[in-house]
């Protein structure tokens, strides 16, 4: 099974807590009215509510609980017959990779929290698609040049039995999510609030469900 480092797993989680406790501190604070999407004379074209602003920030906090689970549980995989050295290599990667997105998140996150309880003007739905589109379009790039490891990547029974599948799994992962990160960087300038989260929700589970799936079918083909 693999193995869990009980501190750095603590502390991801109370990166991942982090903007969430900041904004229920502040939250009373908040203006009512929080205007978006400022033309180039610096005109608000749009006003939106702490409703508003509180679903947005429920997105990215569930953005970054999906991340989590993605690379801590899916799937808990067996290392048994791996050189403890490579073992020791792939979780010091694995951590890695997961405090740099955590971090990113976190801190991408507060900033946006900031910004509007000083009421500083910001484009909100842009700023956050565009940052959440580009994590996922650098994690896209990561994934396609991933090798075989028990830590980091697609790990199902499947790619973790043949190489082959690993390598055709993590093309078209990296692929998916690359382009996927970029169409949500471009549809960052055109959504609004609401529908861009509940879209970007249904796409967060197709990016999830969909390379665990080709990875089987990959693995079923070769089989015969």
């Amino acid at each position: 099974m693999q193995k869990t480092a009980v501190p750095k797993e603590l502390l991801i989680l109370l990166l991942l807590l982090l903007p969430m406790v900041y904004l229920g501190i502040i939250w009373n604070t908040l203006p009512t009215v929080i205007p978006s999407n400022f033309d180039v004379n610096g005109v608000p074209q749009r006003v939106g509510s702490k409703t508003d602003f509180l679903l947005l920030m429920i997105f990215l906090f569930l953005t970054n609980l999906l991340l989590y689970f993605l690379f801590r549980y899916l799937p808990d995989t067996d290392e048994a017959g791996a050189l403890p050295q490579q073992v020791a290599h792939d979780q010091h990667s694995y951590y890695q990779i997961r405090f740099m997105i955590h971090i990113y998140l976190a801190v991408f996150t507060g900033i946006i929290i900031f910004m509007v309880s000083r009421g500083l003007p910001f484009v909100m739905e842009r700023w956050t698609f565009i940052g959440v589109g580009l994590l996922i379009a650098l994690l896209g790039l990561y994934l396609k040049k991933l090798q075989p490891n028990y830590f980091v990547g697609v790990r199902t029974p499947w790619t973790l039995k043949s190489s082959e599948v690993w390598k055709k799994t993590h093309t078209m992962t990296g692929n998916l999510w690359l382009y996927t990160g970029i169409v949500i960087v471009i549809a960052g300038f055109f959504l609004a609030v609401v529908t861009g989260v509940f879209i970007l929700i249904f796409v967060g589970a197709i990016l999830a469900a969909l390379p665990y799936i080709y990875s089987f079918r990959l693995y079923n083909e070769d089989q015969g």
